[in-house]
C-alpha cells in the first residue's frame, strides 16, 4: 500500500488530535460530572497539572531512589554545562512531551548542535535492549495500585541484506519514510554504503512512536513482582497516582521480576501506547483508551484542586497560537 494511504488508513500514524477527536464530547461529559472542565488535572496533586502539561519531570526523578534512575542532573542554561559527561549521554527538555529535542549525545559536535538552551536534563545513557512504558494507575483510597498495561518497543533500525543501502531503506520502510527528512541529514554521510549481510544499524535509540520505533501490546509481562515494585516506588513520588513510568530493562525476566531503570515518569498525559500496536484494530485502541480514560477520571474527581484554570487556560492557548 502507498505510504501515504497507510498514513491516512492505519491511526497510528494520525495526529493525536484526530484520533482522540471522539473523545471530546466524553470529555464534556465527564466535566459536568466532575464540575471541572480539566478535572484530569487533578488526577496527581503533587505534581504541576497532574503532570498534564507545564511539569518538571527532574522533580519526579528526585523522588525515586537512586538505584533506580540514571545518574541525572538538571541544568539551567547550556551553557552552565562545561565539563561534558562521557559519551553517549542522554538530553533532553525538562518540561517536554513525545520525544521532542530528545537526543544522544555521541560527541562534542553533537552536544554544540543540540537545540534547546534552558532547562535541561542531562541524563545517563542506560545501554539495555529492552525499553517499555508501563501504566500504573492507584485509586487513592487504596493501599496499592495496579499496572493497567505495559508497551513494548521495537525500536527503528536497519538489519542489511547486503544489497540494500540506508537511503533505499528509508524510501521503503514506511517508519524510516515519515522521518526521511531526520535521517537522511543524519546519516547523510553512510546513505550509499551497502553494509555487509547481517550488520544491524540501529536509526533511532530514542524510543518515541513519533520517531519510528514500533509499539506492541506486552501485558502479558505484568506480574506481581512487577506490581509490587512499581507500587513502591509510587509510594515515593508526592500524591501521584496515574501515569507511564518509561523503563529500561537487561531482560524481559528482569522486567517481570521487578529490575529495570526509570528513565522519566509521565503523568495526566500519559498514553496508553500499546493500543498502537499493528495487530489491534481502530475499535480495540478506543476501547483501551477509554478504559484508561475513565480510570483517570475516577482517579481525579475527588481530589484536590492545585492548580488556577485561568493560568492552565493560558498556557493552553499559547502553547496552541
Amino acid at each position: 500500500m502507498n505510504k501515504w494511504l497507510v498514513k491516512i488508513f492505519r491511526y497510528e500514524f494520525w495526529p493525536m488530535w484526530i484520533f482522540y477527536a471522539p473523545f471530546v464530547t466524553y470529555w464534556w461529559w465527564n466535566s459536568l460530572k466532575s464540575n471541572s472542565l480539566f478535572y484530569f488535572c487533578k488526577v496527581n496533586p503533587g505534581i504541576k497539572f497532574g503532570g498534564f502539561t507545564e511539569y518538571s519531570k527532574f522533580d519526579i526523578l528526585k523522588q525515586i531512589s537512586p538505584e533506580f534512575v540514571p545518574k541525572t542532573d538538571f541544568i539551567s542554561n547550556k551553557t552552565d554545562f562545561k565539563n561534558l559527561w562521557e559519551f553517549p549521554f542522554v538530553v533532553k527538555p525538562d518540561i517536554g512531551e513525545r520525544g521532542v529535542n530528545v537526543e544522544v549525545i555521541h560527541s562534542v559536535n553533537d552536544w554544540i548542535n543540540y537545540p534547546s538552551q534552558e532547562n535541561l536534563i542531562i541524563q545517563e545513557f542506560i545501554d539495555f535492549p529492552f525499553e517499555f512504558g508501563v501504566f500504573y494507575a492507584k485509586m487513592p483510597n487504596e493501599n496499592s495500585g495496579e499496572i493497567l498495561s505495559i508497551t513494548g518497543k521495537e525500536f527503528l533500525q536497519l538489519e542489511s541484506d547486503g544489497i540494500l543501502t540506508l537511503r533505499n531503506f528509508i524510501a521503503e520502510n514506511t517508519r524510516a519514510f515519515f522521518r526521511k527528512d531526520y535521517l537522511l541529514k543524519k546519516f547523510e554521510n553512510e546513505l550509499d554504503i551497502v553494509h555487509p549481510k547481517g550488520t544491524k544499524i540501529l536509526l533511532e535509540p530514542v524510543g518515541n512512536h513519533n520517531r519510528g520505533t514500533m509499539f506492541y501490546d506486552a501485558s502479558d509481562l505484568i506480574s506481581e513482582k512487577l506490581t509490587q515494585k512499581i507500587n513502591e516506588i509510587s509510594e515515593g513520588i508526592d500524591r501521584f497516582y496515574y501515569g507511564r513510568f518509561d523503563v529500561k530493562a537487561k531482560s524481559i525476566e528482569d522486567l517481570k521480576n521487578g529490575k529495570f531503570i526509570i528513565l522519566e515518569i509521565n503523568g495526566a498525559n500519559s498514553e496508553a501506547t500499546h493500543i498502537y500496536d499493528p495487530k489491534y484494530s481502530l475499535i480495540q485502541a478506543y476501547k483501551e483508551a477509554r478504559r484508561h480514560l475513565d480510570i483517570q477520571f475516577q482517579i481525579a474527581r475527588n481530589q484536590p484542586k492545585n492548580y488556577s484554570d485561568k493560568e492552565f487556560i493560558q498556557i493552553i492557548l499559547k502553547r496552541i497560537f
